[in-house]
């Protein structure tokens, strides 16, 4: 067999290979995105920020065709709302990557926390397939209209994407070396990657995207306002430092009025 044959023997088994292993999803992504994001706009800023320390690894958060239901795959993290009024969150920003084309929607939740997972937490807000985002290689600018109001305290956001497989490829939500409050969460309820993660665990014990503890991600909005005042409230007017040296000293001066006249 000559040198060329067996070259070309070679080519023909690596192209195979990748087709054979195009055929079927991955649990893990092999690269980190970059973080493209929209600028915010309406008076809105980034209130909580988890992007950096990448670890070149992610995690599926996809919705596929029916074709590919088993492999279902949604991913959650968790976020500290600092504010006593709690913050109106208007988008949110993910970094991520795509192994071919890009997602048609992308939906958003968000939970209360429940002991450190979104597991029995109480849904918030919800805005499934959300079409109003922008798209750099996999990594998402995401606008919520209207803003979901959430409560000072943890709470967590899940991300899942539309993406035809066939199509498209996969898409990943890229995760980080670092851990901020409680480790991520994914969960497959068809179970097609075989981990037994069928509702929320965390990333780790589900052996996905590398087993990194976070995934990378930005909340944004505008903080809360007071809420207004109740019209059945009765509002008692306070006196100032003047107003106050007034009283007194009219006080003191009925007093001596009345003294006088018991006296006279």
């Amino acid at each position: 067999m000559t040198f060329r044959k067996i070259l070309v023997l070679m080519a023909v088994g690596c192209l195979l290979t990748a087709v054979a292993y195009a055929d079927t999803p991955s649990n893990a992504a092999g690269v980190s995105g970059d973080a493209n994001f929209a600028e915010p706009d309406g008076g809105a800023v980034v209130l909580y920020d988890q992007v950096g320390n990448p670890s070149g690894n992610g995690a599926p958060d996809q919705d596929f065709e029916a074709a590919y239901d088993g492999y279902d795959a949604e991913g959650a993290d968790d976020f500290d709302v600092t504010w006593v009024d709690g913050w109106d969150v208007s988008g949110v920003n993910t970094v991520g990557t795509t192994s071919g084309g890009a997602s048609s929607s992308v939906s958003v939740t968000f939970y209360t926390d429940n002991a450190g997972t979104p597991l029995g937490g109480t849904e918030v807000c919800s805005f499934p397939n959300v079409t109003d985002y922008t798209d750099v290689a996999g990594s998402l600018s995401i606008n919520l209209d209207p803003p979901c109001h959430l409560d000072m305290g943890l709470h967590w956001v899940a991300i899942q994407t539309t993406q035809n497989f066939g199509a498209s490829g996969q898409h990943f939500w890229s995760n980080r070396t670092d851990q901020a409050f409680a480790p991520s969460h994914w969960r497959n309820p068809g179970n097609g990657f075989g981990n037994g993660c069928t509702d929320w665990d965390t990333v780790p014990n589900c052996g996905v995207g590398g087993s990194f503890p976070d995934f990378q991600f930005q909340i944004v909005g505008t903080l809360g306002t007071p809420p207004p005042p109740d019209e059945d409230t009765i509002e008692v007017p306070t006196l100032g430092q003047f107003g106050l040296a007034a009283l007194i000293l009219g006080l003191l001066g009925a007093g001596v009025a009345r003294l006088r006249r018991r006296n006279s």
